[in-house]
């Protein structure tokens, strides 16, 4: 039996394969086996282990016998051949070393057919080794001179010696501590003591000549000392270690440095930017100056559009590419005078230069500015060997003379950002006071909704939905705001607010328990006891850790049967942590509730989450539904989605029908079931009940 090779496969293996027959010649190697051997797989196709061209060499510069490699002991013995390290001479290069495993495969009468050898550059633990082995002995005459604590354990002897310093970074003189073997184990810290032990076990029991350790060591005062220890291990021809020698270093000052270090960072770890720290004392410096002799310069917040969908599609590795590449950019479009820094996640910010223009021209060189990095950074980013466009958003505020500070300048710049956001993205805004009053009611708003919520001033209109004979067969429950000065507020004037903070959650919870409490008391009434309401579900709500948990208790409360409900959820919520939505969906569905997708085909992922999301319905979008009469491709869609349902076992429902003509249309094309203000606008539970009653 031939071994068989998915190439795809083991062309992505981190590591060289090189896969050999019965009789020692190559079949088969992968890329990376290629690439370290410096040889196509045409040139070594056939190539037995014994060939003219090989030449391998072992750690001690000799040259390996044939039967010594991996493969031919594997086909010998018929056994794994593991950690074996082999240095290849290719011709006019260094010499690679490879550490390899071999594996033999067997046919179905139990006769070896092939050897797989597998195998990693080591080349630089190898001449690291080598290195340390011929500096050992120079190494420890240093140690000698240098000021760190010297210590030397024979372990056949058992017997310690510790230097003059050693006990001197400890505050103890020598001979004023007992000296014996376990001295050291004494004054090791406990929190410590666990990790360092099993290193040593391990160090001892392994083959390793060098080693390095931090751990801390008590002083006599009672402070605990940080100390890197670093040595060597003397073995026996066996690999026994027979002797250990090193030299403590006190890191005290070292560790110390690392934390002033670590507080006063001004840089950017990613970009290697100036970060919000030190851009707001560069800020604050401006403006000081701004104050002081009217030297003009102008704030630029810079935000790149769905930077977060392009992090959440391709990766976080690729984001961190791309913003690298974004501060590059902007650093090469700096003049004299600018300044550029990383605010945190996509947001980066340049402080301009104006010099002696007046304010009115700085604005005017800003606006020119930030046109040219919004053309700098729309340019495609080389990432890999792909591609990518991204868009920035602009906001852009005067460092003007007058109140204010730093941190004030940056708000100001990010209420602007908001604006250029809400403008489409891809756009430039400048800060001015009717954009803080447009924030300021933003703010009041919801507080008022905030306050709306304590008070219980939502209520739930129904619009019917109905089969092909027009008889009501559920509805979809709708949030209105019942405002005690503006009246009935429909969704849109604040639904998009509430989702900006957790108060979108507490709206989903009132609409479910309004909703459960609805069909609980319809169950006592046969002629409504077979509706079902369909409620939205937002993003925020899924995302909850406790929405499965607090749903399912809002219906238990209620008394509600969990079957008649439906959830709809939009294709951007299913294409957001998908495998925790998954999840938590079918924790609902196991519970009799259905879900539904909204404004299905408008996305581009809808046939994939068919296929994976637990799902009743699809609701056909209504702009398909609008078009579907004059527009022949619109027609085919909603067959098309008609159809789609059908043969999965789903059910449907266009929303929308809005004329008569609508209404026939989509009859003709097979859709049973349907929603929208020709049949039924949204209306009072009363008047929603009263229909159904009506209509039998």
């Amino acid at each position: 039996m031939g071994f068989h090779l998915d190439k795809n496969l083991i062309d992505k293996v981190p590591a060289g394969i090189v896969i050999h027959d019965s009789q020692s010649a190559v079949i088969a190697a992968n890329a990376m086996a290629q690439r370290l051997l410096g040889e196509d797989l045409p040139d070594i196709r056939g190539r037995p282990a014994d060939h003219p061209g090989w030449s391998f060499v072992a750690p001690d510069g000799s040259a390996i016998d044939v039967d010594d490699l991996p493969a031919s002991r594997v086909l010998r013995e018929k056994l794994p051949v593991t950690d074996v390290v082999v240095g290849v001479r290719r011709p006019g290069a260094h010499i690679i070393w490879l550490i390899c495993n071999a594996y033999p495969v067997f046919d179905s009468g139990g006769q070896i057919a092939s050897a797989v050898v597998c195998f990693t550059d080591c080349s630089e633990l190898v001449a690291t080794q080598q290195a340390l082995e011929h500096s050992q002995q120079r190494l420890q005459l240093v140690l000698r001179a240098l000021n760190e604590g010297y210590w030397d354990w024979d372990l056949d002897q058992q017997t310690l010696f510790y230097s003059e310093r050693w006990w001197d970074m400890l505050g103890y003189a020598p001979g004023t501590h007992p000296t014996d073997i376990e001295a050291w184990q004494r004054l090791l810290h406990p929190e410590d003591r666990e990790r360092v032990n099993r290193f040593l076990a391990e160090l001892l029991a392994g083959a390793e000549v060098s080693y390095a350790i931090e751990f801390r060591l008590w002083h006599r005062d009672g402070h605990a000392v940080p100390v890197l220890s670093r040595g060597f291990v003397l073995r026996e021809a066996t690999g026994r270690a027979v002797r250990i020698s090193g030299a403590n270093t006190d890191l005290t000052e070292r560790k110390q440095l690392e934390r002033q270090l670590q507080l006063s960072a001004d840089h950017d770890y990613l970009t290697g930017l100036p970060n919000r720290r030190y851009l707001l004392r560069e800020l604050e410096r401006r403006r000081m100056r701004a104050v002081a002799d009217g030297q003009a310069s102008a704030v630029l917040l810079i935000d790149l559009d769905n930077f977060k969908l392009l992090n959440d599609t391709e990766g976080h590795p690729f984001g961190d590419r791309l913003l690298q590449e974004v501060g590059r950019r902007l650093l090469g479009a700096l003049e004299r005078g600018d300044f550029v820094g990383r605010l945190g996640g996509d947001e980066f910010v340049v402080l301009l230069d104006c010099g002696a223009h007046t304010e009115v021209s700085c604005a005017v060189l800003a606006q020119q500015r930030a046109r040219d990095l919004c053309h700098l950074l729309g340019r495609p980013f080389p990432i890999g060997e792909r591609h990518f466009s991204i868009t920035p958003s602009i906001g852009a505020v005067l460092v003007e003379r007058g109140e204010g500070s730093a941190d004030l300048l940056l708000q100001q710049a990010d209420i602007a950002l908001y604006a250029a956001k809400s403008a489409g993205r891809n756009a430039i805004r400048f800060f001015d006071p009717a954009m803080q009053r447009m924030i300021d009611e933003r703010a009041r708003l919801q507080d008022e909704l905030a306050h709306a919520v304590e008070r219980g001033e939502f209520v739930l209109y129904y619009q019917p939905q109905f089969d092909a004979e027009q008889k009501i067969v559920g509805a979809e429950a709708l949030l209105r705001w019942q405002h005690p000065l503006r009246g009935l507020l429909a969704p849109g004037s604040f639904i998009p607010l509430a989702e900006t903070s957790d108060l979108i959650v507490r709206l989903g919870d009132i609409v479910l328990r309004q909703a459960s409490e609805r069909l609980a008391a319809w169950s006592r009434v046969p002629a409504l006891a077979r509706l079902g309401i369909a409620v939205n579900v937002s993003a925020r709500q899924m995302h909850d850790e406790d929405f499965v948990a607090r749903s399912l208790g809002i219906m238990r409360v209620a008394g509600a049967d969990p079957s008649r409900l439906s959830m709809e959820l939009t294709e951007s919520l299913l294409a957001t942590d998908i495998e925790a939505t998954i999840e938590k969906m079918h924790s609902l569905r196991r519970e009799g509730i259905r879900f539904s997708v909204d404004d299905f085909g408008t996305g581009f992922s809808s046939l994939s989450y068919i296929q994976r999301f637990p799902l009743s319905s699809l609701k056909i979008d209504q702009s398909f539904v609008a078009t579907c009469v004059d527009n022949p491709r619109s027609a085919g869609i909603v067959e098309i989605v008609i159809g789609l349902a059908d043969r999965l076992g789903l059910g449907h429902i266009a929303e929308g029908v809005e004329t008569a003509a609508q209404l026939e249309q989509l009859k003709a094309l097979g859709c049973r079931a349907f929603q929208g203000y020709l049949l039924g606008v949204p209306m009072p539970v009363e008047e929603f009940e009263a229909m159904a009653l009506a209509r039998g």
